[in-house]
């Protein structure tokens, strides 16, 4: 199949043929693999692959007096949505491709590999498949890259555990070797990874990562704010911090004591001085770590990260940090975010409409959150996804419910 025709099958999967004899039910989109962040043309967008069930009736036989059976049929939508990331609305939706139930659409596969230039690089369903960064329109798909690429000719596999991203494409063929396919002009070359712990971690990502985090993760403990130390802690973690002989509380704070849930939380202030004498020197050390008077509390919290590190993110205008937060313990609690300047004194309190935080992406003037909200309707349990923005500014919040596929209150 040429890249026209498998252009004019995309399009045909993407038309449902409707008459008085036939209606479908289509369940929520399920995301599938993780969501991309990307830059385009200056304009920050969040990409999401979804895979949507629809159930078809239609009448078998019939005639004047409707005499005839119904039969059900199953089919697999795999759908491409591209949102603002600084509203959160949803600017497009793509249909990709649509299989039936009895041709494997129940168990086909896909997901968003990774961005490399102006393409980002999908597998689908049986193949990769490349597409363009500005539309998401199809530049390439299977055939064109064995065509192209006659050391992959015979030898591309069809299932998603053969592939990765790492700066591009990467292929392990049915031969056994790695090639690595680039854009634009999609020519395969040898690919040798820096290690295998490295493709280890590539193809995991690429694979088998569902694309979340856990609340925890973005979250720590200890700041440098307006020159002086401050720690985010109880009263028993306060005390297993001061007791810092060794100088662990300040060099690793992960290793001072965790209360875990439910614990309420407020700052701490300490003087740094010097461990006694070891074998390798001194250490820095924390001494005399006190509450600080008036000092707000919050429940179950932690000083958000920076996007990659395990520091503390510090804004400006005027400095200060985030304090990720519960509102409450029960079933009415949801996340929340609070700015603070260096006297500690709220700027703005945003509460979230989601309970845990999978994942967030800074940009200059505000955050992506993406995150997930535990929905019990009728004694059915389930989770909803959504995507918030967060105004660093103001703490106004745009969200988006990408399970419901309308904008969140």
């Amino acid at each position: 199949m040429d890249l026209r025709t498998w252009r004019g099958f995309f399009l045909l999967g993407g038309l449902v043929m409707l008459t008085s004899c036939e209606s479908g039910k289509f369940g929520p989109p399920q995301r599938i693999g993780p969501p991309l962040f990307l830059m385009q043309e200056n304009e920050p967008r969040l990409w999401f692959l979804v895979k949507i069930e629809e159930r078809r009736q239609r009448r078998l036989g019939g005639g004047r007096y409707l005499i005839g059976k119904w039969i059900t049929e199953t089919h697999y939508h795999f759908d491409l949505h591209g949102h603002d990331a600084r509203t959160t609305e949803r600017l497009w939706t793509k249909r990709l491709l649509s299989v039936k139930d009895k041709e494997g659409g129940h168990n086909a596969q896909g997901r968003i590999l990774g961005r490399d230039g102006e393409v980002v690089w999908l597998f689908l369903r049986n193949q990769p498949i490349a597409l363009a960064a500005r539309d998401g329109s199809v530049l390439a798909d299977g055939q064109a890259l064995e065509q192209g690429n006659p050391a992959l000719q015979g030898v591309l596999p069809k299932e998603l555990g053969f592939y990765a991203f790492d700066e591009g494409l990467i292929v392990t063929s049915a031969d056994g070797r790695r090639s690595r396919v680039r854009a634009p002009g999609f020519a395969a070359e040898p690919y040798a990874p820096s290690s295998d712990e490295h493709f280890r971690r590539v193809q995991f990502m690429a694979t088998q990562w569902g694309g979340g985090y856990n609340t925890k993760d973005f979250l720590v403990r200890q700041a440098r704010l307006g020159g002086r130390w401050l720690g985010l802690y109880t009263e028993k973690e306060a005390a297993d911090a001061g007791d810092d002989e060794f100088g662990d509380s300040l060099a690793n704070p992960s290793s001072v004591f965790n209360e875990g849930s439910r614990a309420r939380r407020t700052f701490w202030s300490a003087r740094i001085g010097k461990t006694k004498e070891f074998t390798e020197g001194t250490h820095d050390r924390l001494f005399e770590v006190t509450k600080v008077p008036g000092a707000p509390e919050f429940l179950e919290a932690g000083l958000l990260i920076k996007q990659g590190t395990q520091t503390p993110l510090t804004l400006e205008n005027p400095a200060g940090v985030l304090v990720l937060h519960r509102t409450r313990l029960d079933a009415e609690g949801r996340l929340a975010l609070t700015r603070l300047d260096e006297s500690l004194a709220e700027q703005w309190k945003a509460p979230l409409p989601i309970v845990e935080l999978r994942n967030r992406f800074e940009l200059p003037d505000r955050l992506l959150i993406y995150g997930a909200l535990d929905v019990t309707e009728k004694s059915t349990r389930s989770w909803q996804e959504l995507i918030v923005a967060v105004d660093l500014r103001d703490g106004k919040t745009q969200a988006w419910n990408l399970t419901l596929e309308r904008p969140a209150p």
